[in-house]
């Protein structure tokens, strides 16, 4: 196994950024009005902006609850949200395994995922018959199935310290093309998957709605799927950027996507739909579960006072913060609007070690805790 600790990766990180992008091809300028209108050749309305305006989400909404009413499907919306989390995902598999165990799983009518959530996502999306996919992946694999390391390339000017073939590989053998047809399908039915990427020039969240790509019918639809995902789990400065071309009138050129969860670890409520059905109060009849792949409560250490381990800390604890006051937006949310909301996290002592990234019995031992907590819903 690459032994790779998780200082040393937000080490390589910051040494990444402080490198130029010499190992990516010349890019042109567009401009921000540009990009903003900027779609997929030949797709049409396959993603939105996380901040887009609530008027453009609404829409969205309808289009859905038109499909959903064409099915025959009502009631109560359940929807899922899959957290960021690296390696620590393998909670979350363990939780939907063990929640389908205990017969009271729902057929989740809107799936979203961050980063690692998202790789997670399609095969909740999909229910219980994928469950033995997810505990291959998220106790079967270590880092070698993840990247490999080109250290000097990334130091030297290279965009990424390490290469994703290892992931690359791992995307197309799991989301295959009967997985990504199956996807379609449901989209048909008003069902929806969505998966955030961070689209780095314009410093926003790329939503995508995975369906609408699967169903597009588009030669191109089944690469662009795996690549959504490999983008979505792309670490930046760690993993390379993904490059993803669109066109904004006569223009064509390549954005560059990595980890939504350099936007947010979760990806729930749009902002500008949170801010409008609590102003007109929206009262919901729908649940939404919140997996986080983390420890929502502080996790104390005593941290060696050397920068690397400073600088490590620090930006764990802002990540941390900053998902703490996502989650509180959440539970205010659903306090005003009535939404049932779940979270679930994992508990702060099984996150306390040093381990490697992507340890194999780290990741057994999450999926084991996860599904103990699905096995109770």
């Amino acid at each position: 196994m690459i032994a790779y600790r998780a200082h040393t990766l937000f080490v390589v990180m910051i040494a990444a950024a402080l490198s130029a992008c010499a190992g990516l091809p010349e890019r042109p300028e567009i401009t921000a009005e540009a990009q903003s209108e900027a779609g997929i050749p030949g797709l049409g309305e396959v993603r939105l902006w996380e901040d887009a305006p609530a008027s453009a989400w609404n829409a969205w909404r309808a289009r859905m609850e038109q499909e959903r009413r064409r099915d025959g499907r009502s009631g109560r919306l359940e929807m899922l949200a899959v957290s960021a989390g690296a390696d620590k995902g393998a909670f979350s598999a363990g939780y939907l395994g063990g929640w389908s165990e205990a017969g009271t799983r729902p057929e989740f009518d809107i799936v979203s995922g961050v980063s690692t959530g998202a790789l997670i996502a399609p095969f909740a999306f999909l229910g219980e018959d994928y469950d033995d996919e997810l505990e291959a992946i998220y106790t079967g694999i270590d880092a070698r199935d993840v990247y490999r390391l080109r250290t000097v390339q990334g130091l030297l000017g290279g965009p990424a310290l390490a290469t994703t073939e290892p992931l690359e590989e791992l995307i197309a053998t799991y989301a295959d093309d009967e997985l990504i047809e199956s996807v379609a399908r449901e989209h048909a039915r008003g069902r929806r998957l969505l998966v955030m990427t961070a689209n780095l020039d314009a410093q926003r969240g790329a939503v995508w709605d995975m369906g609408a790509i699967a169903a597009s019918g588009h030669d191109e639809s089944h690469a662009l799927f795996r690549r959504v995902l490999l983008a979505s789990a792309s670490i930046p400065g760690f993993f390379p950027p993904v490059m993803i071309e669109v066109e904004s009138g006569q223009m064509r050129f390549r954005e560059l996507h990595v980890d939504g969860a350099a936007v947010s670890s979760i990806l729930a409520i749009p902002p500008a739909v949170a801010f409008e059905d609590q102003a007109n109060g929206t009262r919901l009849d729908a649940r939404l579960t919140l997996l986080y792949n983390g420890a929502l409560s502080p996790t104390y250490r005593v941290i060696e006072p050397d920068a690397f381990s400073i600088i490590e800390r620090a930006l764990f604890t802002a990540i941390k913060q900053a998902d703490l006051r996502e989650v509180l937006i959440l539970k205010e949310y659903a306090r005003e609007t009535g939404l049932v909301l779940d979270i679930e996290s994992i508990a702060p002592q099984a996150v306390k070690g040093e381990q490697d990234l992507f340890d194999q019995p780290f990741m057994q031992d999450l999926f084991a805790r996860g599904r103990e907590r699905g096995r109770a819903r």
